[in-house]
């Protein structure tokens, strides 16, 4: 009986492992690699799984905010979520002290300038989407405001090739895969379809999707 509650006092006892930051120089890379990515839209995907799935401080996140609100706001890429991300980096910024003996991470720019562009991207593609517009302008504002699920099924049902770029953010967003039998013969409306040739709509539609709104 003694050598039971023994036992059980001991394992009161036992707290709980602290949760340890990402490291610094592996947080330097992974934020690199994201930024450098193939496509931006990768590079946002990339920064999203960061938020995600890794234990950062307060600065670390900030970064990863403001990272992925940069390359939102500069390829014109799901700009509400770039306002929100921007917003959230600043927040965070303004929380952070430094601590003794850690290595700090690099205070992020002031976002005021860059949010006041996002907004005024997205005002434009809102004001473009209420007029008359080709299938690849009306995609790439749909884009803009955050409605990329929407984009990709209109583009898959028209049969148009995407250009470059626009194939970049479909492939990285999941709608369109690669494979060696793939696009053969299946793009036949568009000027440009030799970025396509290994490419085609994915059989299952499983997409990374627009971003959820920005993690704090």
């Amino acid at each position: 009986m003694l050598a039971a509650i023994g036992a059980f006092m001991l394992v009161g006892c036992e707290t709980v492992p602290q949760e340890v930051n990402m490291q610094p120089m592996a947080f330097q890379t992974a934020v690199s690699r994201a930024t450098a990515a193939w496509h931006p839209y990768a590079g946002i995907q990339d920064l999203s799984t960061m938020l995600e799935t890794q234990t950062l401080s307060s600065a670390q996140r900030a970064r990863v905010l403001y990272e992925r609100g940069r390359l939102r706001t500069e390829n014109a890429i799901e700009l509400p979520n770039a306002i929100q991300d921007l917003q959230q980096a600043a927040a965070l910024q303004a929380t952070v002290v430094p601590e003794e003996g850690m290595t700090t991470v690099r205070s992020i720019p002031d976002t005021s300038s860059m949010i006041r562009i996002a907004e005024a991207k997205l005002q434009l593609s809102r004001a473009r989407l209420a007029g008359l517009q080709t299938l690849p302008q009306w995609f790439d504002d749909k884009v803009a405001v955050s409605e990329v699920a929407e984009a990709a099924d209109r583009y898959r049902n028209s049969g148009l090739a995407p250009d470059p770029f626009d194939a970049g953010l479909l492939e990285a967003g999941g709608y369109l895969c690669r494979s060696t039998s793939a696009g053969v013969g299946k793009w036949q409306l568009g000027e440009n379809t030799s970025h396509l040739s290994d490419l085609d709509w994915c059989p299952v539609a499983s997409p990374a999707s627009s971003t959820p709104v920005a993690s704090s």
